[in-house]
């Protein structure tokens, strides 16, 4: 039992290094969680403009077959200007099925996927964080009220909000006397 939590101890040190974490197994679903000296301090930002509402928060399904919301909902109307939130390489700006999708390769195993968005951009350009990639466009997933926002870790979804904000309880100690 302490060699697993040794293990997770090693792997959340080694996700605020940038290394990537050990792949999780299929014997229980693992929450990849973000240090928060890491949210404060990596320059990832939101991909519209101010922050969102979020409509439909991230919900990690327990098993990668089952249903679950990858990624958030943030509020957008289409036109509303589209935002990179890290510094990247666009890896894919196409449409799949019937939205148009906008995916950007931050390296050391982030991805973000955006839709819908109306890219401004192509594959192979590098665009830095705050650079406008597109417009919050019409699709079958936010139908004009969002885009949805997705993030990889090393083909594992995480939720975005931790990468922007410190997401942990707040804990009241006890006073010295």
């Amino acid at each position: 039992m302490k060699i697993k939590y040794l293990f997770a101890g090693l792997q959340v040190l080694l996700l605020a290094f940038s290394f990537p974490p050990a792949a999780p197994t299929d014997a229980e679903p693992q929450q990849v969680q973000v240090p928060a000296a890491f949210a404060a301090t990596n320059g990832w930002r939101w991909p519209l403009a101010g922050e969102p509402a979020i409509l439909v928060p991230f919900d990690k399904p327990e098993k990668n077959w089952l249903p679950g919301h990858r990624g958030v909902d943030l509020a957008a109307s289409a036109g509303d200007a589209v935002f990179a939130p890290q510094r990247g390489r666009v890896s894919f700006a196409s449409v799949i099925v019937d939205r148009p999708v906008l995916v950007i390769d931050h390296g050391s195993g982030f991805k973000t996927s955006i839709e819908p968005v109306s890219a401004e951009v192509s594959v192979g350009d590098w665009v830095e964080a705050g650079t406008k990639v597109g417009q919050a466009a019409t699709g079958a997933h936010c139908s004009g009220r969002c885009i949805h926002w997705g993030v990889r870790l090393d083909g594992e979804y995480i939720d975005p909000v931790l990468l922007i904000r410190d997401m942990r309880p707040s804990i009241l100690l006890p006073l010295n006397e």
